[in-house]
């Protein structure tokens, strides 16, 4: 970008801590942020260059948002689709707000893979009394039960371990429309994260191994250590899924490796995902990079790695009387020195207040080998469950 130019203006809808890492990549970068938000307590709100404040259901408002910006992309599938469509006439929306409509509900979003030969679990959709009750004859149980809308982090969703509880699951959860989905028998839970830019040029960072706790994202691991034909049959899969959707900025296909084999798609994200925070110092360039990039027009740069772990610190590490250093924005060092040939670091987002299950920041550790980057990452991650439990309230 020649600096003559006028800088890029990026227009970020959603507030959270991706859209802020987004923000902060899009300023190294040389462009400008202007975020929709909700509130300037949020995440966002704090680094952007201007914030408009709204409710993201207001579309006079988006669309007035969509003309002060050059592109918009976002850090949520939980949008209003129509809204944003009126936004994405003003103003290109990357990615495009069809793939949004796709991922924001379970059921268009696995008739879209089935569609496209993409292995999932064993599925049925529950939309009524009826389907209900025909899944009790003919499905196979134990399951899950996954509402088609507004689920993330294990929320909407039941177990139903036997027919005879499907009925109760369902009213549970509201008799809003679902997905029943097979219990999966898994190795482990992955995901690869594809950028794709105007020009069709597309890069991954691999497969990023996953663990979970609590059905939250505790750690991710890169590379991944499952087999080589396994992790060429994820990649396959996630650019087979973006080329198919004509992707331009990110798309994070969360999959399973199964015990006998297999790779099944769990959900998509067409926006940068937790997992991905470890690019941030594994890779020359983090996934909020090449997302400014794709969705200005520019190539994708270099994809660069080292071995790297992250590791959410979720609320539970800070009890009151902790100190509330999560209140920082941004990267802090960790009150540990790094072993020899690796390097650990803290983010956090600037929330203000600390809950149970809730994201406030995460580390990231590099080294030469996985193993070392791991053992760094728990090290330093300890530190703050014992800072907790000092304070007496650890709910770790």
């Amino acid at each position: 970008m020649k600096k003559s130019e006028k800088p890029f203006v990026l227009g970020l809808l959603g507030d959270g801590q991706l859209a802020q890492m987004t923000a902060l990549a899009a300023r190294s970068l040389g462009m400008k942020t202007h975020v929709f938000a909700s509130s300037r307590e949020n995440p966002a709100a704090f680094v952007a260059d201007e914030v408009t404040l709204g409710d993201l259901a207001d579309e006079a408002a988006l669309v007035s948002f969509a003309k002060s910006v050059d592109a918009l992309t976002y850090d949520t599938e939980n949008l209003p689709y129509e809204a944003i469509c009126k936004a994405a006439a003003q103003t290109p929306a990357f990615p495009d707000p069809n793939i949004l409509h796709i991922a924001q509900h379970r059921i268009r979003e696995r008739t879209f893979l089935a569609t496209l030969g993409i292995p999932i679990p064993d599925v049925a959709v529950i939309t009524s009394e009826a389907e209900c009750e025909h899944a009790t004859r003919v499905f196979t149980f134990p399951a899950v039960l996954k509402t088609a809308a507004f689920g993330y982090d294990g929320k909407g969703q039941r177990v139903v371990r036997e027919a005879s509880e499907l009925r109760d699951a369902w009213r549970d959860l509201g008799d809003q429309p679902c997905v029943l989905e097979a219990f999966v028998t898994f190795e482990r839970e992955m995901s690869v994260i594809v950028a794709r830019a105007q020009t069709g040029e597309m890069q991954t960072f691999g497969v990023i191994d996953n663990e979970h706790r609590n059905h939250i994202l505790h750690a991710s691991v890169s590379p991944s250590s499952l087999s080589a034909t396994m992790q060429q049959e994820a990649l396959r899969i996630a650019q087979t899924i973006a080329v198919s959707l004509n992707l331009v900025g990110l798309l994070a296909v969360e999959m399973f490796a199964t015990e006998d084999g297999r790779v099944l798609v769990n959900e998509l994200a067409p926006r940068p995902h937790n997992s991905g925070h470890v690019t941030q110092c594994a890779n020359a360039l983090s996934q909020f990079h090449k997302l400014c990039l794709a969705v200005s027009g520019q190539a994708l740069g270099a994809i660069d790695a080292r071995p790297g772990v992250m590791v959410n610190l979720l609320g539970d590490l800070f009890p009151d009387g902790v100190e509330p250093i999560f209140r920082r924005v941004g990267f802090v060092e960790p009150p540990l020195a790094a072993t020899p040939g690796t390097a650990v670091t803290a983010y956090f987002y600037g929330k203000q207040e600390a809950r149970p299950g809730r994201k406030m920041g995460h580390l990231i550790a590099v080294a030469d080998t996985v193993a070392d980057a791991y053992e760094m990452a728990e090290r330093a991650y300890q530190v703050y469950v014992h800072a907790a439990a000092v304070a007496g309230g650890s709910r770790v």
